[in-house]
């Protein structure tokens, strides 16, 4: 049986096929399922779609990208879903994203830190997004002792030995998303090949 921690089916994209998408999953051996809500739409989304599926469950958090737009109100009305709903399994996705500029670093960074609280008040695992921001991530998620939840790293592309030490010292897991199937990321590929045949990484 397979758990898939990310999916996106409260995306709109999925509106007209939804049914097909979710049959396809369990036809494959896809069994349950985590959809994961970033703003107030896609979460409202997410828990309406847990409670029409049983295989159906929710994580929900805030967006970096977004973090300009989050308030303090919708941070408690997060941890408010996370304590009353059984079917909200983890806190995001949160974290840091410096690709883009919406949204500045240091709002960022303290949307990131309340929410890594908020996970722990709620004693939830967290859904970690990243994104050209390694160093910061990481050094928040030690500063914030993130490890006492732990979660996923979600489409991980770092180094085998900040994998090392996110699993290692952080409790957490590590999930190679859909990027490192580029052509661009051949090198980062072969290392980390290499790594697993000679099992270091575990």
């Amino acid at each position: 049986m397979f758990i898939d921690t990310h999916v996106h089916l409260n995306a709109e994209q999925y509106n007209e096929d939804l049914e097909a998408v979710i049959e396809r999953a369990l036809e494959n051996g896809v069994k349950q399922m985590i959809v994961v809500g970033f703003d107030r739409p896609t979460i409202e989304r997410a828990l309406e779609l847990v409670e029409q599926y049983d295989f159906l469950y929710a994580a929900i958090g805030w967006h970096p990208v977004d973090a300009i737009d989050c308030t303090e109100e919708d941070l408690v009305w997060i941890e408010h879903l996370a304590m009353t709903n059984e079917k909200v399994v983890a806190i995001g996705e949160t974290g840091l994203d410096y690709h883009w500029d919406k949204s500045p670093k240091d709002i960022q960074q303290r949307i990131f830190r309340q929410q890594i609280q908020l996970a722990k008040r709620v004693k939830l695992p967290i859904i970690i997004h990243n994104r050209e921001a390694t160093g910061d991530c990481v050094q928040i998620l030690k500063e914030e002792h993130a490890e006492e939840v732990g979660g996923v790293m979600h489409s991980f592309s770092a180094s085998v030995e900040i994998a090392h030490d996110i699993i290692n010292k952080l409790n957490f897991y590590v999930g190679l998303g859909g990027p490192v199937t580029f052509k661009k990321c051949q090198n980062t590929k072969k290392k980390w090949r290499l790594k697993f045949h000679l099992n270091i990484l575990f």
